[in-house]
């Protein structure tokens, strides 16, 4: 066999860097999608071909921002919490798709008026996607969790953001757990959805801007 030099070692390191700042730059255009189409499918009225084609990519951009945002974090220090974290949210991916599909089906399914006989029956179904949309929420609250404690180090994160998202997770789980089977926004309390969304597009931003430094770690540690 024979010796591998440090000229071929730093290639192979160079090469392996380069493919994680790959990963780190489909992550930031990843979230900045995700950002712009959670809004877009609560608060903008849009034809049901767009709405289904956004509903249909929002779960694998998730996935996709996660997994860059994990890479991202790891360029500082690999741990087992961002580990978790990317591969919760990557179920979550799954859950919010199947679920909002789910939704979408049975709305358009919905008889014009509903009598005694079928009414009950009507609720039934209904209630499936309020299931998986907790669900959604218990995967989701983890990997924000997660991805909060792993960043209180973080030098370009910040132990003030890592707190945020550790309490805006804590209290997502925590309304949904109260106001179970009912969304939080039905029972009276907050709907932390939106602020899990601002918390990650504070990330995105944050990732955007750190580009830079990406290549000075990669740059590092090559050497």
């Amino acid at each position: 066999m024979g010796n591998i030099n440090d000229e071929d070692f730093t290639i192979d390191y160079m090469n392996k860097n380069t493919f994680i700042k790959k990963w780190i730059k489909l992550g930031i255009i990843s979230g900045l999608l995700v950002s712009l189409i959670y809004p877009a499918l609560i608060f903008i009225s849009m034809p049901e071909l767009v709405q289904t084609f956004l509903v249909m990519i929002f779960g694998p951009l998730l996935g996709l921002a996660s997994t860059g945002l994990y890479f991202f974090i790891s360029l500082h220090k690999k741990n087992i919490s961002s580990s978790i974290a990317f591969i919760s949210n990557i179920i979550a991916g799954v859950l919010i798709t199947t679920m909002l599909l789910i939704q979408m089906a049975i709305r358009s399914s919905k008889p014009e008026s509903l009598d005694i006989s079928n009414e009950w029956i009507w609720k039934s179904i209904n209630q499936v996607h309020l299931g998986l949309d907790v669900a959604w929420d218990v995967y989701i609250s983890l990997g924000t969790f997660l991805f909060a404690i792993s960043i209180f180090n973080h030098p370009k994160c910040g132990k003030v953001l890592s707190v945020i998202g550790i309490i805006i997770s804590i209290l997502l789980i925590s309304f949904n757990a109260i106001s179970f089977p009912k969304p939080p926004s039905n029972a009276g309390l907050i709907d932390m959805g939106p602020f899990i969304g601002l918390w990650y597009l504070a990330l995105t931003i944050i990732m955007i801007s750190s580009l830079k430094w990406v290549d000075e770690k990669i740059k590092q540690e090559a050497h």
